[in-house]
């Protein structure tokens, strides 16, 4: 757990943490690859990758085969002049394992999946999305985590209530991946400091750690903190502590 919130902390410092409008932009989609059903949400975000083979990179997203729950990371080129996607699923070791070539429209996603000897046909719909660039609220738009357990995948869901305030996750839904059924939701509505929109990428703002526990990213202090979240093997429950840990330049606050 010690070394996932020092990766945490790392990635604070490095994206400029503090959140603000603009933060978020995401497509979410349900569909078919071939017979397999499939949900897939991507984010927009030009100049997110630092790396000279990546430049042209400006799209970052997660998927998973509806019968095996387990988050596939994305990453990508969206060409808005054309309307094309190229989509690389990240492996173990950052190598890319498979590939999507899309034509994107508001409401679908058409092309193909390409991994190995395989090429199979994708067929997704737009269920929603979620933009903190506009001044409209918004409730309950589910986003998929890209971190999961070894048993449970997380979704959060995001709302902006008011004008002029940033995304947030406002309850997290830890769903069982061998039947894709809701094991617990947690509810940061209590939490006096905004939850789940710390990380630039929206994602990641999920960290697990040893057995079932895990953090949730958390704004509050200087830089941000996290909220500490535990199983209980006795009660069989995960438990939220309500009260986030914030991280200073120079350690905790």
């Amino acid at each position: 757990m010690k070394a996932k919130l020092i990766v945490l902390i790392t990635l604070l410092f490095f994206t400029s943490i503090k959140t603000f409008a603009g933060w978020y932009d995401i497509y979410n989609y349900t569909g078919f690859i071939d017979r397999h059903a499939v949900t897939l949400s991507f984010q927009l975000k030009e100049g997110y990758f630092g790396e000279p083979a990546k430049k042209n990179y400006n799209i970052i997203g997660v998927y998973k085969y509806d019968r095996f729950n387990n988050p596939i990371r994305l990453e990508g080129v969206f060409n808005q002049n054309t309307q094309k996607i190229k989509f690389y699923e990240i492996g173990k070791g950052d190598q890319t394992s498979a590939t999507f070539s899309l034509h994107f429209s508001l409401q679908q996603l058409t092309g193909s999946w390409s991994g190995g000897k395989n090429r199979l046909k994708v067929n997704l719909n737009l269920t929603n999305r979620l933009s903190d660039l506009a001044a409209e609220s918004f409730n309950n738009i589910q986003i998929l985590q890209s971190p999961s357990l070894k048993d449970y995948y997380f979704e959060g869901l995001y709302a902006k209530k008011t004008e002029g305030r940033d995304a947030s996750m406002t309850a997290l839904k830890i769903i069982k991946k061998a039947d894709n059924k809701i094991f617990q939701i947690l509810d940061f509505e209590a939490v006096e400091t905004p939850t789940g929109n710390l990380m630039t990428i929206i994602y990641d703002n999920i960290t697990t750690g040893k057995g079932n526990d895990f953090i949730v990213s958390n704004q509050i202090g200087r830089v941000g903190g996290y909220l500490n979240v535990r199983f209980n093997p006795k009660i069989k429950r995960f438990v939220l502590n309500p009260e986030p840990i914030a991280e200073g330049v120079n350690g905790s606050e």
